[in-house]
């Protein structure tokens, strides 16, 4: 858990999240695949390719015939708020940043609080045009709650306008004022005027901690979905593949719909696996036979009991944190568990000696969709819906147990090691 604390302390945005996932990808021999080139592929070899310098795919081949995909996936993005184009308003003194919601935050947990401001910028030079990561981790906006005086009735809730509510103040005007681009070029070293356009989101400055007790608890910024997506590369990396092509999916943009080129909706998965068999002469049929024996695990945290609101919560179907992975289920489709899938998951976590939960909402309460259904659209194998479970959902600092991360990487870890040689639609064949 104190990797991943480490982890966390410099990946405020997905952008930052994905590049130091590739740094570590090449530290351990990996190869960078592009788009726009031929594939050369070798048995035994280690592979990434990426999309948006906000998603990535990574693939090891195993060096005996290969039967199947082993796939997992989770998500690098987090609710936030994001600059727009011309974020800048002057008005009463005050320079604020107009912004616009991403994805589903919880409004109110980002008051009151220093945030920093963190993305990628494009730059123009000696007729390039490149992209460069910034991170600036100096209190540097914040979002004040109007006085309890003004709002008698704050305690008893209140609703909050995003475009008036959310602003983030930057700046008084009355002083001579470094512009928010300014600052920009000067922790880059470039001139102000070689920056073209950004993608800019506030980010939590606080990176998070070991709480409670007995240090059960973690609490920090983008637990969902950082936590999962960190649990996977960890068991992805020490797994060892044998018969199938071990991959590892880390998308974008999941938090707003994955219908980018660069999310879960998109062709990006299905598009490598394709690229894959091509690259290793396999016809078309062999590669839907391939697909055929393919399994996938879709990893993205789960809603995890509220001592505070126990009627929030299905009777017999709660998930605790520090008591093991969540299988989810919904009758719905949101969530792409079967009972095949959830037998076979369970069983590989048998094996791993990892504990399981089986978790369902409410009836009368509804519940979200994953990355998992989205990728199905374009990839139909079997599969299973996932996660660790957490407190706080959404909110700019959540909370999960210490014990359950590595939970998740030692049952990925059993995943890529055994075999799959043969799934039907009342059995399957595992061997190690």
């Amino acid at each position: 858990m104190k990797k991943f604390l480490e982890f966390l302390k410099d990946t405020p945005t997905a952008f930052h999240a994905a590049d130091k996932f590739k740094k570590r990808l090449l530290q351990e021999g990996f190869k960078e695949l592009k788009d726009n080139e031929v594939w050369v592929l070798e048995e035994g070899g280690k592979y990434f390719t990426g999309k948006n310098m906000s998603s990535l795919i990574s693939f090891v081949l195993p060096k005996d015939e290969i039967k199947s995909f082993h796939i997992t996936a989770a998500h690098l993005d987090s609710p936030t708020f994001k600059l727009k184009p011309n974020f800048t308003i002057e008005k009463s003194r005050y320079i604020k940043f107009n912004t616009e919601v991403y994805g589903g935050p919880i409004y109110s947990s980002w008051m009151d609080r220093p945030l920093g401001i963190a993305g990628r910028v494009f730059i123009s030079e000696n007729d390039k045009v490149y992209a460069k990561l910034i991170n600036i981790t100096r209190p540097t906006t914040f979002i004040p709650n109007l006085p309890i005086h003004y709002n008698r009735t704050v305690n008893k809730g209140v609703e909050l306008n995003p475009q008036v509510d959310m602003l983030p103040i930057f700046a008084e005007t009355k002083e001579e004022v470094t512009s928010l681009h300014q600052m920009i070029a000067k922790e880059l070293n470039l001139p102000e005027t070689s920056i073209l356009s950004s993608d800019l989101y506030l980010t939590c400055l606080d990176r998070g901690c070991l709480a409670g007790a007995n240090e059960e608890f973690i609490m920090a910024p983008q637990i969902d979905n950082l936590e999962c997506s960190f649990g996977l590369i960890e068991g992805f990396l020490r797994a060892h593949a044998k018969s199938s092509v071990n991959v590892c999916a880390l998308f974008d943009n999941e938090e707003i719909g994955s219908s980018t080129l660069q999310g879960a909706n998109s062709t990006f998965l299905s598009d490598t696996l394709r690229r894959i068999s091509l690259a290793l002469h396999k016809t078309e049929e062999q590669h839907y036979i391939t697909l055929g024996n393919s399994f996938f695990v879709s990893a993205d945290n789960a809603q995890g009991f509220h001592p505070n609101y126990p009627g929030k919560y299905d009777e017999t179907n709660p998930c605790y944190m520090n008591a093991g992975i969540v299988i989810k289920n919904s009758a719905s489709g949101a969530y792409t568990t079967s009972a095949l899938s959830s037998a076979l998951f369970q069983e590989i976590c048998k094996r791993a000696g990892v504990p399981v939960q089986l978790n369902t909402n409410r009836s009368d309460v509804a519940g979200g969709s994953t990355l998992g259904a989205l990728s199905l659209r374009h990839v139909s194998i079997p599969s299973v819906d996932v996660g660790l479970a957490q407190l706080a959902m959404h909110s700019a600092y959540e909370t999960a147990g210490s014990k359950d991360l590595n939970y998740l990487i030692e049952a990925i870890q059993m995943f890529y090691s055994i075999a799959i040689e043969e799934i039907k639609e009342e059995q399957f064949v595992l061997k190690k």
